[in-house]
């Protein structure tokens, strides 16, 4: 790699400032697409956050159920491309062997980034747990989980917490356990009473200058009662594990809620404890993000485009004149 682009620095400090004004045109016009391609469709990698394969259920490799699981994984990966956030099926269902799964993406997860996360999970459980039964793998933006058996919606369960207190914010421990208990309670109460996602965002002013953001979601295919009843769970072991935290997360299968000084999620929808001074409105760091973003992108396609013309007239010549430059006299 380093040697071609060695290569075409050299062809065009001695070739393009000799050439005839349309093919300039055309050799930058092909560079700029070329990188602008690049940057462009450069993807993130799922963040991994935690997982748990039970080991109290084993199987052999090679068997009906490993079969099973595949065709299963590969199903959850699949209909991820549909620009679903949740699905659940089992396989085999009339079989000895049937494996039930499901994959969950955040609410404010968009289609491209819920199917690379889906399809890393699906990998990363066949890696992790490869003779279990039954696994869960969340990540920062999904969660996939497989099971021979019931799929309890309240363990196996993870937690995990910011190493810093909040003490370093100036606030009593007592004022944040306040806020953080109505902010997620909030929450809660809204995403439960949701008719599609059940997944709910908010903030709350913890100082004039901190801000705490929560996030709340359980699967869609909970009732009210046991979305009302997951969180209730994740709620109360938040003091136990992380009491006094600066953020963190309560992973189960049924549901998860997490909480941070910082923003992390795309939302625009925020909610506000009655017992809190409303916050001043202003954009979010998203939006100011894509209000930059999107007249970029959408003037890097209208150039592109303009450019085609040019570019098919004089692909040819740029490419016999690449051909016939002599490198090793350079």
């Amino acid at each position: 790699m380093g040697k071609t682009i060695h290569q075409l620095q050299i062809f065009l400090q001695t070739n393009v400032t000799n050439m005839p004004h349309s093919n300039r045109l055309a050799i930058s016009s092909i560079f700029f697409f070329l990188f602008s391609s690049f940057f462009f469709s450069t993807k993130a990698t799922p963040i991994y956050s935690s997982h748990v394969c039970t080991d109290s259920t084993k199987d052999k490799p090679n068997t009906t159920f490993q079969t099973n699981l595949n065709l299963l994984l590969s199903s959850l990966s699949s209909k991820a491309t549909e620009a679903t956030q949740f699905y659940k099926t089992t396989i085999a269902t009339e079989t000895p062997n049937p494996v039930k799964g499901l994959f969950l993406c955040r609410g404010d997860t968009l289609a491209a980034a819920c199917h690379d996360c889906v399809t890393a999970a699906a990998a990363d459980l066949k890696r992790l747990c490869p003779v279990q039964k039954e696994a869960i793998i969340w990540y920062d933006v999904c969660m996939v989980r497989y099971s021979d058996q019931y799929l309890n919606n309240i363990v196996p369960g993870v937690d995990m917490s910011d190493s810093k207190n909040v003490t370093s914010i100036s606030i009593s421990l007592d004022r944040f356990n306040e806020l953080l208990a109505g902010l997620l309670n909030s929450l809660a109460t809204k995403a439960k009473n949701s008719s599609d996602k059940k997944f709910a965002t908010g903030e709350v002013n913890l100082t004039s200058s901190v801000t705490l953001y929560g996030l709340v979601q359980c699967t869609p295919d909970l009732s009210l009662f046991d979305c009302r009843m997951c969180f209730s769970s994740a709620i109360a072991s938040v003091p136990n594990c992380c009491d006094g935290k600066r953020g963190a997360r309560v992973l189960l299968p049924g549901c998860n809620i997490r909480y941070e000084v910082y923003p992390f999620y795309s939302s625009n929808n925020t909610l506000i404890p009655t017992i809190v001074k409303p916050r001043p409105s202003g954009r979010s760091g998203v939006e100011v993000i894509l209000t930059f973003v999107i007249p970029i992108v959408a003037a890097m396609v209208l150039f592109t485009f303009g450019i085609c013309t040019v570019m098919r007239k004089q692909a040819k010549n740029v490419i016999q004149l690449w051909k016939q430059t002599n490198y090793s006299e350079v």
